[in-house]
């Protein structure tokens, strides 16, 4: 009995411990045009999901998109449709990985949908409502590397050579 007291009391303790820890503020990762690699990400860049972390790409807006009616988010690097009513999309992109796995994915009332399904390159046509949103991700890997100031970093390797919003004819 006396062993499960302390048992008890040893969880309870690392569980007041870990709530000290110091919380990592969450910053979107550097944008890059379409073309230019991912190299790297560190930890700020990650947003913990469930037992996943990812990083979400960001992209100068006006290379992805043309339509007025699109929204982009600089904090969740994400494109939200905003039209007034439903309409189709082609959503396309090319993008070459290395270290990491990619995912184009679309949200709607805060969940998130994967539609590129391990395919490098191709186009999906999605049926868009006001407030959806589209991004493209990787999946945190761990593989880190030191930078020049001691600074740990994590490999992504990542090429967006196209991603295109666009209305479907």
């Amino acid at each position: 009995m006396k062993a499960l007291l302390f048992t008890i009391a040893g969880f309870l303790l690392l569980g007041f411990c870990a709530c000290d820890e110091e919380e990592i503020e969450y910053v979107p990762i550097a944008k890059k045009h379409l073309g230019e690699t991912y190299e790297t990400y560190t930890l700020n860049n990650v947003i913990g999901l469930d037992s996943v972390g990812i990083v979400v790409l960001n992209f100068y807006p006006e290379e992805v998109t043309d339509l007025s009616y699109m929204q982009y988010s600089e904090s969740a690097c994400a494109f939200t449709f905003h039209r007034g009513e439903t309409a189709d999309y082609r959503i396309s992109w090319d993008y070459d990985t290395g270290e990491s796995y990619v995912e184009v994915q679309y949200g709607q009332n805060a969940m998130w949908y994967t539609i590129n399904e391990q395919q490098y390159k191709g186009e999906y046509l999605l049926r868009a409502n006001d407030g959806m949103a589209v991004r493209i991700v990787i999946r945190a890997s761990g593989r880190g590397v030191y930078d020049e100031e001691g600074n740990v970093e994590y490999l992504a390797g990542v090429t967006v050579n196209d991603f295109r919003i666009e209305e479907a004819e």
